[in-house]
């Protein structure tokens, strides 16, 4: 704040003929004559201050106030000039300092070229110097075209090789398509071959089942009756218990026993196979061969009680069939119509003739054949 602004501020509102004029005025008397707003409310306190202590003194005075012309404030005179101080010329020289170099630096650079025109030396030395600018950036433009045909060179090699590994990827993939065409094929070639073998499988197993379940009621009811033959065997036994001379009897031995019976089943399967009709004389035949043959070297056959013909074969006892059963045999051979064909009489009398070769022999042939078997290992 200015003290000399403010002290005559303060003189001017102690007036007596100021004291009496509105506020606005006095604030717009003093905000005309340079002072800020602090300043007036300074001066206005000071002013206050010192007209309550006047108004004090003239309070105890009894005299009247005398009356007081009208303040003419048109025609008042300004307040003194302040006083200025060294800080206050110090600030206007820097001032004046700084907006004079700026000038002359404007018109040293803008106004001056413009005006007077360069000198020689001064052209000379500019164009020295664009031209050592110009081959700068000549050699510039060189090093870069180099560099661009480079980077070029280098895009073209790696594109050809990136042709490559495509052209590479391209062929693998058709190789690869070719061998999953190729592979699906096998796979459902293998599927389909699989699935032949397994109904085959499943088809001989079926079939090999059924021929084992047809071989396994063969062979119970062969053993069915060896069991029958046996049981009969036993009671003539008993019964011409020394009625007679003693019988031979097939020993027990001689029965084959249930593995012998499926190997001779299989060995029989496993070659070759003619019809039926064809094929059971001849085994019959052979059969009573070899029946023939291995009771060659027995006792003579005797007839026993109650049966009309020989029922032994090579002193081997058949078991005692029952007279009455032969009789039927024989009836049932003579009773045969001469108007069925010939096939079917040549069957039928090829299965009389292997049910009388049982009936007659008793014993199957291939029974004779195993008790063959341990005489000739014995006597080796």
């Amino acid at each position: 704040m200015n003290e000399d602004l403010i002290s005559s501020a303060v003189s001017f509102l102690s007036d007596p003929n100021v004291a009496s004029s509105p506020l606005t005025k006095k604030v717009e008397f003093l905000e005309s004559k340079g002072l800020n707003q602090q300043e007036i409310e300074e001066a206005l306190n000071r002013a206050n201050a010192s007209h309550s202590t006047s108004s004090t003194g003239v309070s105890r005075a009894p005299s009247a106030p005398e009356p007081q012309p009208p303040i003419d404030y048109y025609n008042m005179a300004p307040p003194p000039l302040p006083e200025r101080s060294w800080k206050d010329y110090f600030i206007m020289a820097t001032a004046t300092a700084g907006v004079t170099y700026g000038l002359y630096q404007v018109v040293s650079k803008y106004l001056v070229p413009s005006i007077i025109p360069p000198s020689q030396s001064t052209i000379e030395d500019d164009k020295t110097r664009m031209e050592e600018e110009f081959i700068k950036i000549d050699k510039l433009l060189e090093q870069l075209s180099t560099d661009q045909s480079d980077i070029k060179e280098q895009n073209e090699n790696k594109l050809k090789e990136i042709d490559v590994v495509i052209e590479n990827v391209n062929d693998f993939l058709a190789k690869y398509n070719k061998d999953k065409l190729s592979f699906d094929d096998d796979l459902r070639l293998m599927k389909s071959e699989i699935q032949n073998l397994k109904n085959s499988v499943e088809k001989n197993m079926d079939m090999t089942k059924d021929s084992v379940k047809f071989e396994l009621s063969e062979i119970t009811a062969e053993l069915d009756s060896l069991k029958q033959l046996l049981r009969s065997r036993g009671a003539i036994t008993s019964e011409t218990k020394g009625d007679g001379p003693s019988r031979k009897l097939a020993p027990v031995s001689s029965i084959p026993s249930a593995s012998d019976i499926l190997k001779r089943a299989k060995e029989k399967r496993s070659g070759t196979r003619e019809p039926e009709v064809s094929e059971r004389a001849p085994n019959e035949e052979n059969g009573s061969t070899k029946v023939e043959a291995a009771s060659s070297d027995k006792p003579e056959p005797f007839t026993a009680p109650g049966i009309t013909k020989p029922v032994t074969l090579g002193g081997v006892t058949a078991a005692g069939i029952p007279e009455w059963q032969l009789r039927d045999k024989e009836k049932q051979l003579e009773e045969s119509s001469p108007s069925i064909p010939s096939w079917q009489q040549q069957q039928k009398t090829n299965n009389d003739i292997v049910k009388d070769n049982i009936a007659n022999i008793g014993v199957p042939s291939w029974q004779l054949n195993a008790q063959k078997n341990p005489e000739e290992e014995a006597a080796q």
